[in-house]
């Protein structure tokens, strides 16, 4: 049975859902095991432009007050201290314990790779006591490194090389610490933004890419991997409303099962012409045959507000940044949580 999403203009309930501490950027979600809570990764900018990393465990009501935030970063050194840290997917890690990735500063830089932001890999437990581990794909050979979803035994990411920005793929062994090259088809770049496992060696991925067919139209897409053969496949493509004429940029920016066995993802687009760039909550059933089958899109757009974007989804919850500007061209940046209407 599909999902049907209700066409009325009223589909979509939002929320500001902001930690107390100061201005946060919602990145990632994973619904805690056993539980009605969840896992929020994110970020803090505070003073000097100095951003924390953040962990949120609780309930996704009340807006944040009704679970605990907790302040992370990645443990730098005298010689190499930790200028920033951004969190951005979680997951339940074993016995108990939490599993988040993202990228991390140092002050020092000698200007040759790496350099910029670095990868890494934390489990432990949710206050970010436990183990914090570098993640350096292309043999360290990068400029920034962001590693974006964990799910499994398997994380995604993406590298710069030069002036290519996130322009490499790549995927992350938890247990043999190894990083492996991702690249699709015929790309010309392929991000990696999600991952969901579905269930012993299978997982599907979401993200986007460019190819010489498209120019320089950029599309989302999904596919199925195999962790023990490494092959992909069901590779679909997907652009903003299902027409490539409505936007030269679409891109999933994470994955979520659905309860019918196909998948939700928040998805940020650009139109052609330029002048807009928004949000949209995504649903993709599966085929008899096990390919996916068409996209259903439904805008995401917080009231009263500047721009909005669409960072990660949970069930049918969609949660991201807003910006509002001010008569004196102030500008604010505020997360949301936007509950989708499903029956």
């Amino acid at each position: 049975m599909s999902q049907n999403i209700k066409p009325e203009v009223h589909t979509v309930n939002y929320a500001d859902f902001n930690n107390p501490a100061g201005q946060t950027t919602i990145q990632g979600i994973r619904g805690v095991s056993e539980s009605d809570n969840v896992y929020i990764a994110g970020s803090l900018l505070g003073q000097n432009d100095i951003v924390q990393g953040l962990i949120y465990q609780g309930s996704l009501k009340g807006n944040g007050n009704e679970g605990k935030w907790y302040v992370v970063n990645f443990p730098g050194t005298t010689e190499t201290p930790v200028t920033n840290t951004s969190c951005y997917g979680p997951n339940n890690g074993p016995h108990g314990t939490i599993q988040f990735v993202g990228s991390y500063k140092i002050s020092a830089s000698t200007g040759k790779a790496p350099s910029g932001n670095l990868g890494f890999y934390y489990e432990g437990p949710v206050d970010g006591s436990g183990t914090w581990i570098q993640v350096s794909p292309n043999a360290g050979n990068t400029n920034n490194v962001f590693v974006h979803s964990v799910m499994g035994s398997l994380a995604v990411g993406n590298y710069d090389v030069g002036n290519d920005k996130n322009g490499y793929a790549f995927l992350y062994d938890i247990k043999n610490k190894q990083c492996t090259e991702f690249k699709l088809p015929n790309s010309l770049t392929t991000t990696l933004y999600g991952i969901w496992h579905n269930g012993g060696d299978s997982y599907t991925m979401a993200g986007g890419y460019t190819s010489p067919e498209f120019g320089k139209i950029s599309q989302a897409f999904l596919v199925d991997y195999n962790a023990k053969t490494k092959q992909t496949n069901n590779l679909k493509s997907f652009s903003y409303k299902n027409e490539t004429i409505l936007s030269i940029i679409t891109h999933f920016e994470g994955i979520t099962v659905a309860k019918n066995g196909g998948y939700n993802m928040p998805s940020d687009w650009l139109t052609v012409n330029g002048e807009k760039n928004g949000a949209s909550f995504v649903t993709v059933n599966r085929n008899s045959d096990g390919s996916f089958g068409e996209a259903n899109w439904i805008d995401i757009d917080f009231p009263d507000s500047s721009v909005t974007s669409a960072n990660t989804v949970y069930r049918n919850n969609i949660l991201g940044i807003y910006l509002v500007v001010d008569g004196d061209d102030t500008k604010t940046v505020s997360s949301f949580v936007a509950k989708v209407k499903i029956e």
